[in-house]
């Protein structure tokens, strides 16, 4: 009979991922969860797969309140996931970027809450065991989360023929430097956040605006050509920029599926380590 561990540590990876947006700290939460495990009573233990999910949490939240972004150069944006789109959709709609990015409005328990529960489909009692709470505090954290994201949420189900088509044609008039088609292309009020970490150039603000947007893709196209390639990046279309065998950027999108309403541009190297 194979290790509980095992079995459940898929599982354990996806959640502190979700929680933390980087796959080392998920993987710092997951292995304290092995270690705990492998010193736990397991005689004692009546749901080991209960336990496992309430261990990792609670380390994903020990992270996360030990993190520090008052001293991040620019903006922050989450670790890109290479992982293939899963056919549940609450789990493929969690690991998209703006929806992580959302996460960060929310304390670590409102954000454990909602994802436990909207996510992973556990119960009241069990979130209450990992946040040491009550269930009715339990029910709390998982509303307030869900009120403080509502209005950001994306309603639309874009279907992934329209994404691809938008993606192809930002990446169309970008290459033709059309300013106008480009502008055309975004919601009035988007944004771009993009994120080098000090590490390598990129806005030190989000960007607003459709033609702002565009001039800074068609600027960066003329002062440095990149090869762009498709890719699938947390679960979506996104590209990769290449400069050799160099991987420079991944960019991310987010579409009402007429439009682009959002560019997520990950400079940062070091969380570009996985992306190949």
């Amino acid at each position: 009979m194979s290790d509980p561990f095992t079995q459940v540590e898929p599982r354990l990876r996806a959640l502190a991922y979700r929680m933390l947006g980087s796959h080392a700290d998920a993987a710092d939460a997951v292995q304290d969860t092995a270690t705990k495990w492998l010193g736990a009573d397991r005689a004692a233990i009546l749901n080991p797969e209960a336990w496992l999910v309430r261990t990792c949490t609670r380390a994903s939240i020990d992270l996360l309140r030990r993190r520090k972004r008052e001293a991040y150069v620019g903006p922050w944006l989450p670790e890109p996931s290479t992982e293939e789109p899963t056919e549940a959709p609450a789990l493929a709609e969690s690991v998209r970027l703006a929806f992580l990015l959302m996460l960060e409005r929310l304390s670590p328990a409102e954000r454990a809450a909602l994802l436990l529960h909207d996510v992973f489909d556990e119960d009241y009692a069990d979130i209450a065991a990992v946040l040491g709470s009550s269930e009715a505090a339990a029910r709390q954290h998982v509303s307030r989360a869900r009120r403080r994201i509502a209005e950001d949420r994306q309603r639309f189900v874009v279907a992934p023929h329209a994404e691809r088509a938008l993606m192809e044609r930002f990446q169309a008039l970008t290459a033709a430097g059309d300013l106008a088609g480009l502008t055309a292309l975004f919601a009035p009020d988007a944004q771009l956040v993009s994120d080098g970490g000090g590490k390598r150039i990129a806005a030190r603000n989000i960007i607003t605006g459709a033609d702002r947007i565009a001039r800074f893709f068609l600027g960066v196209a003329v002062k440095r050509p990149l090869a762009w390639r498709q890719t699938v990046l947390n679960g979506a279309l996104g590209w990769i920029a290449t400069e050799g065998d160099d991987v420079m950027g991944a960019l991310g999108f987010a579409t009402d599926g007429e439009r682009i309403t959002g560019i997520f541009l990950q400079r940062n190297p070091d969380k570009l380590a996985r992306v190949h």
